[in-house]
């Protein structure tokens, strides 16, 4: 059993300072604390700034660890690897997807060939999961020509909120009025409900609600669409994501 403890042999180890062991001596005077309590106190504190410590310098080794990644991938891919945005992603700003500013990007990797360019990035989610981050696909291409529209999975929270907020969204509220599955599977939104109506053709309505299980998010406007998972995607699955946008690619070129 601890009865005794010789604090200034012991917290300039542990503290390291002269001030430190004044600081206890006087709350075991104040508050009476017995040495062992302010002795596990101690130990817990240490233990607690030694556990912060291992974790950020984990965060930064996996951060390290998927940048170089992410180089591998796009060496095997033929794509240029930035680990930062410098103005690729300004001229989408504008996009809903890149509320918290272009710059926050990370890991943008980009190609363009026969007249479509493509780009993956890294990019922090929305609301409450702002530093949390997931992979974004970019594809530009010459043959689309689209509104500006938002489209996201619909889930029950998601109803509740458009019920209390739809009409007041600063993006409004579209629905297909002869596809109530696609209505009940997405939540779409747009500034001109007639263009956007045209461009989700039947066919593409169909696509979206085949793959309501990924649980995808759109944004388009003009020539360019994006689409994520709201997932952070393993760089080795990069070639996936890649086929999957020329396969939406062609999907919304299809009838056109």
């Amino acid at each position: 059993m601890v009865t005794s403890v010789d604090w200034s042999d012991l917290c300039p180890a542990l503290v390291g300072g002269e001030s430190i062991v004044r600081l206890y001596e006087s709350v075991c005077l104040v508050f009476k604390f017995p040495d062992w309590l302010v002795f596990s106190l101690v130990i817990l504190m240490i233990s607690c700034v030694a556990l912060c410590g291992v974790f950020w310098l984990l965060k930064y080794w996996i951060q390290g660890s998927r940048s170089e990644a992410w180089q591998r991938i796009a060496e095997i891919l033929g794509f240029s690897y930035r680990e930062r945005d410098s103005g690729v992603l300004q001229p989408y700003s504008h996009f809903d997807t890149f509320s918290h500013g272009t710059e926050r990007a990370r890991h943008l990797l980009e190609s363009e060939a026969n007249g479509c360019w493509r780009c993956i990035v890294d990019y922090p989610l929305g609301g409450d999961d702002a530093n949390k981050y997931h992979t974004i696909c970019l594809v530009r291409s010459d043959r689309l020509a689209l509104p500006h529209f938002n489209i996201q999975p619909a889930t029950w929270l998601s109803r509740q909120l458009k019920k209390l907020m739809g009409k007041t969204a600063a993006l409004p509220f579209i629905e297909h009025p002869d596809d109530a599955e696609f209505n009940s599977v997405y939540h779409l939104q747009g500034a001109d409900a007639t263009a956007v109506q045209s461009a989700l053709t039947p066919e593409v309505r169909a696509f979206l609600i085949l793959q309501r299980a990924r649980q995808f998010c759109f944004e388009a406007d003009g020539q360019t669409l994006l689409f994520h998972t709201r997932t952070l995607v393993r760089p080795d699955k990069a070639p996936d994501m890649l086929d999957k946008s020329l396969e939406i690619l062609r999907v919304f070129n299809r009838n056109r």
